[in-house]
């Protein structure tokens, strides 16, 4: 099947992952890529190995880097499905790339187009997830790449979104998982406890100018993830 088939076929059968949530009679609602810090980490393991071992984080000196390329890391591109695709990708089989390279694209450039691809990417699942429900214009950020201003600011223009960073950051999930324990074993009488621990740090909000920019990005990445897909489907 041509991948613009596939894509049509997925478009109608496109669904968000729904959980039960801890809260009895709530449901969580989520889409998502297959790689997004993992293919991040692949670009850390594989093109910035000398960056690794020394005092500073091997991220921040990434970050440092890419900081020093462009919006669009000059015209290079990054599909960031290195496991694979999900019911959000045109097809299963499609896989990673970099596209547009050239000789005059430096590290910094592979490493912006690496974080920008994964926000595109995740711009896409946000994407389906808007045409399900009405968001926020405040989307929270954790995890690792919350640490990174660069990476907050991407997020912020290609979502078009106010980026929040709280204090709970990389440990999230553990903050979670406590309240749970908390709650299931009368520590605590709710969640609403987390209110008084969760506390905003920082708000990133989005450049209009780089809007413009990854909006203009968009359909490319798009035709990206397609041909990919196409190639994926011819190899297999």
């Amino acid at each position: 099947m041509p991948a613009w088939m596939y894509i049509l076929e997925c478009a109608a059968l496109t669904r968000p992952y729904v959980f039960s949530h801890v809260i009895p009679g709530l449901f969580t609602s989520a889409t998502s890529i297959f790689s997004a810090g993992s293919a991040f980490r692949w670009v850390r393991d594989q093109l910035c190995r000398d960056l690794a071992g020394g005092a500073e984080d091997p991220y921040d000196l990434m970050t440092a880097l890419a900081a020093g390329s462009p919006v669009g890391a000059n015209r290079l591109l990054f599909n960031p499905s290195l496991a694979g695709g999900n019911a959000l990708d045109p097809s299963p089989r499609i896989r990673g790339a970099f596209a547009g390279l050239d000789l005059r694209h430096t590290r910094a450039d592979l490493i912006r187009a690496a974080m920008e691809g994964i926000t595109l990417g995740l711009r896409l699942a946000l994407d389906e997830l808007r045409r399900e429900a009405a968001l926020s214009d405040d989307m929270l950020l954790v995890g690792g790449g919350s640490r990174s201003a660069l990476w907050r600011q991407i997020f912020a223009d290609a979502f078009n979104s106010n980026i929040l960073t709280t204090n709970g950051g990389q440990e999230a999930a553990s903050l979670g998982a406590m309240a749970v324990g908390a709650v299931g074993c009368g520590l605590w009488p709710g969640f609403a406890r987390l209110d008084d621990v969760h506390r905003l740090q920082a708000v990133t909000r989005p450049i209009p100018e780089h809007v413009a920019q990854y909006e203009a990005i968009l359909p490319v990445f798009r035709r990206l993830r397609a041909c990919q897909a196409e190639i994926g489907d011819l190899w297999s």
